[in-house]
């Protein structure tokens, strides 16, 4: 038998053994909650302790080559460092204009099926994103977001409730319109007067704070003043909700301008349209430098997921560039559609390229996945919820994309002073890609090796030499993109089985005959009438301002 000392020392000895494991177990439970907050989705389907910020930067007219990390000649350093420990989308579809694009990410929609694959809604055009679709604002705010625009809206303001405060955000801080200068924050429009049957000018500034002009801000560079107003959105921030910030800064669209310091940064690079697209890329890089530097100092990046997008490909004659991809902005060739994109921040576990197709419209579903919101839409969606395959680097649920379906409209051919718009097609299904018609714009102005097309439909080297396209009068061509990335090598004639199937899938979208708006400018919009500014011209119903 043991003596009472010996038992005192053994009940001393399980009872620190019993501690000692305790708090091994506690300290494994807080660690796993820390991560867990932490890490948010670690994996598409882990739940979240609490639901992500979201970030998402809209650049417009980014080229494929027109960051460090794709072999731009100049540095972005604060994009590449967030690319670089995110997730690179190495198969993503924009469509080959701003308006169609902002309209799938925002409506999670191809762009034919709202009757907008061809048209930029900007300066006095009386339509908009249907009025009747669920936006990713909306999904946001109703699954308990504070939402916030700022930037580029370029998705129709004829009336009030086309505009983003009426759109499922609780404030706006951009301008309208397409395209607008830099400094002064105006823009023009011209239309064909009724009475004249001339052309007639409009000239106005579009620059909002919600709904009130922000006449201030003139002389002030748009990237910085945007960049200022998301810096003061995480500062100010409503720390019971979580944030979603929907950030489309006017760069680096043209007009190519710049604050004088980033161009000197630019001098080593001799053309002088590549140099000045270089300074805006400057400017804009530390800009998204500030915001993530914001999100860090607010304790908000730990809990921050971060989307970048283009919303069509680069414009080589105003300085963008997609070497080594085939073609331009406005055109059907990878250059123009294949979009610039990567997703970082909480839930991605590991850096590495994620192969799978993805579409513009998958962002609406796949946010609101990522926010836990309900699924439900007014509209039928064709975009694709894919944050669970983003989070694992899963395949894809989407084979195929439908790129671009412009029917072709207008009055007869050969009318006098007719517009005629002749139809273009394309689409992706697994590795193959059809473009029938005409490629949007390619081939209006004649190839010349020294004049830097508006349009090129071949490939564009940084210096702005120009490669020029073989010939094709068939205006049917099929590409192995597995095999053929840049799209060298057409292949419609080895293989009209393939043609033929991937052409009547077209035509099963085109059965539905959605005819694509492109209403003329409204001479009622004329900025004249209302103080020199654009504003909304059109009524609205009561219960569209619901």
């Amino acid at each position: 038998m043991l003596n009472r000392r010996t038992e005192t020392l053994l009940l001393l000895l399980l009872l620190a053994t019993f501690v000692i494991a305790s708090a091994h177990v506690e300290r494994e439970h807080t660690h796993e909650a820390s991560d867990n907050v932490k890490n948010g989705a670690k994996g598409g389907n882990r739940e979240r302790a609490t639901p992500p910020h979201i970030i998402m930067f809209v650049i417009d007219d980014l080229g494929w080559n027109d960051v460090s990390y794709n072999g731009a000649e100049f540095p972005t350093p604060n994009i590449d460092k967030l690319a670089n420990s995110g997730i690179k989308l190495n198969q993503y579809y924009v469509n080959r204009v701003c308006s169609p694009t902002r309209s799938s990410l925002m409506a999670g929609r191809y762009a034919y099926n709202m009757g907008q694959d061809g048209t930029v809604i900007t300066d006095g055009h009386p339509y908009s994103l249907p009025l009747n679709h669920t936006t990713l604002g909306d999904k946001m705010r109703e699954a308990g977001y504070s939402t916030h625009a700022i930037g580029k809206w370029d998705l129709g303001y004829y009336k009030w409730a086309a505009t983003p405060t009426y759109r499922g955000f609780d404030t706006f801080y951009g301008y309208y319109n397409a395209d607008e200068d830099y400094f002064t924050h105006s823009c023009g429009a011209a239309y064909i007067d009724p009475k004249t049957k001339k052309h007639k000018g409009m000239h106005g500034v579009d620059f909002r704070d919600n709904k009130d002009p922000a006449l201030d801000k003139n002389g002030s560079y748009s990237t910085h003043v945007f960049t200022q107003q998301a810096e003061k959105l995480i500062m100010n921030r409503n720390t019971s909700k979580p944030f979603f910030l929907y950030m489309a800064y006017q760069a680096v669209h043209g007009p190519l301008e710049a604050p004088q310091k980033y161009i000197d940064m630019c001098a080593h690079i001799q053309r002088m349209e590549r140099q000045i697209f270089c300074a805006m890329m400057m400017a804009l890089d530390e800009g998204i430098g500030n915001i993530t530097t914001q999100l860090h100092a607010n304790g908000m990046w730990e809990n921050t997921l971060i989307v970048f997008t283009t919303d069509n490909g680069g414009t080589n004659w105003v300085g963008g560039n997609n070497w080594p991809l085939r073609g331009n902005k406005a055109t059907m060739w990878e250059g123009g559609v294949r979009g610039l994109g990567f997703v970082a921040g909480v839930g991605v576990e590991q850096p590495f390229v994620y192969n799978g197709l993805m579409h513009a419209s998958d962002w609406l579903p796949t946010l609101a996945k990522a926010a836990g919101a309900n699924p439900a839409m007014k509209q039928p969606l064709d975009g694709m919820d894919v944050w669970n395959e983003l989070m694992t680097n899963a395949s894809s649920p989407r084979t195929e994309v439908l790129i671009t379906l412009d029917p072709s409209r207008g009055p007869t051919p050969g009318k006098p002073n007719a517009k005629y718009i002749e139809g273009t097609a394309a689409i992706r299904m697994e590795n193959w890609k059809l473009i029938l018609g005409k490629p949007d714009c390619a081939g209006d102005i004649p190839f010349n090796s020294t004049t830097l097309s508006k349009c090129p439909s071949g490939w564009v080297h940084p210096n702005g030499v120009q490669i020029p396209p073989p010939a094709n009068s068939d205006h049917i061509w099929l590409f192995d993109l597995d095999a053929d990335p840049l799209e060298k090598n057409d292949v419609h004639q080895e293989h009209p089985d393939i043609v033929q199937k991937l052409r009547q899938r077209i035509e099963e979208f085109n059965a539905t005959h959605i005819s694509q708006v492109e209403p003329p400018v409204d001479p009622a919009s004329d900025p004249a009438l209302t103080g020199g500014v654009w504003t909304p011209w059109v009524p609205d119903e009561d219960e569209e301002l619901q």
